[in-house]
């Protein structure tokens, strides 16, 4: 997807959206997809609001932070009649055993997506996972 015009990129992400309407492993779709994208080294700030990028901004970039690849899950998510009335949040975590940062995406605060990148429900994730800040999105229509 990253070396396409912006015109296709939207094309895929549509695509995607449209299967995901009524795919049996809707949340295995999605993660198959993210972990297909490039990752970037850029730096970002997500304890800033100002830092959430809208979707249509995201899917322009050739590569992607991981805080990015969450929010173009939520997005995503988001933009479907299937999962448009769920609850997606992004939890800035923090693994204290390991001392690794990570960005989570939860639906309903059942799902989750991201950890290890694999798909969860929230009971399974480590205790030793800590959220340190949540992001609410709010509903985009």
């Amino acid at each position: 997807m990253y070396e396409l015009k912006f015109e296709d990129k939207v094309k895929v992400w549509r695509d995607l959206r449209n299967q995901l309407e009524s795919a049996a492993r809707p949340f295995d779709l999605l993660n198959q997809f993210v972990k297909s994208l490039p990752r970037s080294s850029r730096k970002e700030n997500p304890w800033d609001p100002k830092s959430v990028a809208e979707p249509w901004h995201l899917i322009e970039n050739s590569s992607f932070t991981e805080y990015e690849i969450a929010l173009l899950c939520a997005y995503t998510l988001q933009l479907t009649d299937r999962f448009s009335e769920a609850k997606v949040e992004i939890h800035i975590s923090k693994d204290i055993n390991k001392d690794e940062n990570m960005y989570l995406v939860y639906l309903d605060g059942s799902i989750v997506l991201g950890y290890n990148n694999e798909v969860f429900t929230g009971n399974s994730i480590p205790q030793s996972i800590v959220s340190q800040k949540v992001i609410q999105l709010p509903p985009l229509h």
